[in-house]
C-alpha cells in the first residue's frame, strides 16, 4: 500500500499493481473481493488476480518467483514475499523483496519502468 501511495496520480495510467493468488482454490474471486473491502477503499490501479492453477504455476516460473528446491516449492508457507515488476515495452523485467522499504521498491519500479516525471514522493 505504501509503494502504491508514492507513485499517487501514475497508478493506474502509467504503472498497474498485479497480485496474483496462488491458491486460487481459496482465493477465488469472492475471497478477493472481501480482501481489498477489508484492507484498503483505495485500490486505484492494482488488480487481484486468480484463475487456472496450472495458468498461474507456469506464470510463477516464467518470472522466477519458484524455489530451486522442489520440496520447498511445494510449501506455499515457505513461499518469499516477491515484488517482481517489469517494463512491457522494453522487456526489462526485475524482482525485490516485498519487505524492503517502500522507497527503495519504489525506485527500483523506477529504473525499470522509466520516470519521465521525477521520483515519486
Amino acid at each position: 500500500m505504501k509503494v502504491q501511495k508514492l507513485f499517487g496520480d501514475r497508478m493506474g495510467d502509467e504503472i498497474v499493481f498485479l497480485s496474483i493468488s496462488i491458491d486460487p482454490e481459496r482465493d477465488d474471486p469472492t475471497a478477493l473481493a472481501a480482501y481489498r473491502r477489508i484492507h484498503s477503499d483505495d485500490w486505484t490501479g492494482w488488480y487481484h488476480l486468480t484463475g487456472d492453477y496450472e495458468e498461474i504455476e507456469t506464470l510463477r516460473w516464467v518470472l522466477g518467483a519458484y524455489d530451486l528446491d522442489p520440496v520447498i516449492d511445494a510449501d506455499r508457507t515457505e513461499h518469499a514475499g516477491v515484488v517482481t515488476f517489469g517494463n512491457d515495452r522494453t522487456n526489462w523485467w526485475a524482482a525485490v523483496p516485498a519487505l524492503l522499504d517502500p522507497h527503495e521498491v519504489t525506485d527500483a519500479i523506477v529504473r525499470i519502468a522509466g520516470n519521465p516525471v521525477g521520483r515519486p514522493r
